[in-house]
Formats: structure tokens, sequence, C-alpha cells
């Protein structure tokens, strides 16, 4: 059995923790999860550190950069937002 893992499906070491309103906190554990913050549930903050964070995110998915760049970026788009937990 041959099983290959994706760079799209490439999970961080340690996730990083949102909270996005009012909820409750939740782990983010990979750039496709991170992606999909940025895209969908983030907050009216979009700066450089937002603009960065989803580039090195999609680049991560590709295999174009490494997983733990996108998450470095994702961390500074969250504190931008100040949504980091």
């Amino acid at each position: 059995m041959n099983m290959q893992m994706r760079a799209s499906d490439t999970r961080w070491l340690t996730p990083v923790y949102v909270r996005i309103g009012h909820e409750v906190p939740e782990a983010i554990r990979s750039p496709r999860e991170a992606l999909n913050q940025l895209l969908y549930r983030w907050p009216p903050v979009y700066g450089e550190a937002y603009h960065l964070a989803k580039q090195r995110c999609s680049l991560a998915m590709a295999g174009k950069t490494s997983c733990e760049a996108s998450r470095e970026a994702f961390i500074m788009a969250c504190i931008e937002a100040k949504v980091l937990d």
C-alpha cells in the first residue's frame, strides 16, 4: 500500500488557538484550516499580516514554502486582528 501525504494535508507541529468574537477558542492545526479562517471567519482586520498569511498558507498547501512559515505568518495575522487566544 502506497500512502503519500500531499502538501495540502500537512499539519503544524503545534496548533494555534484563536478566539473570533465571543466563540470558544478553536485550535487551528494546518495551513488549510488557517486559510479557511482567514477567508471565511476573519474579523474585518485586513492588514499586511493578514495578506501575508493568506499568501503563505496557500504556498504551503502547494508545497512551495514550509508549513511552519505559514504558521508563523498566521500567528502574526492573529496578533494583528487580536484573535490569538
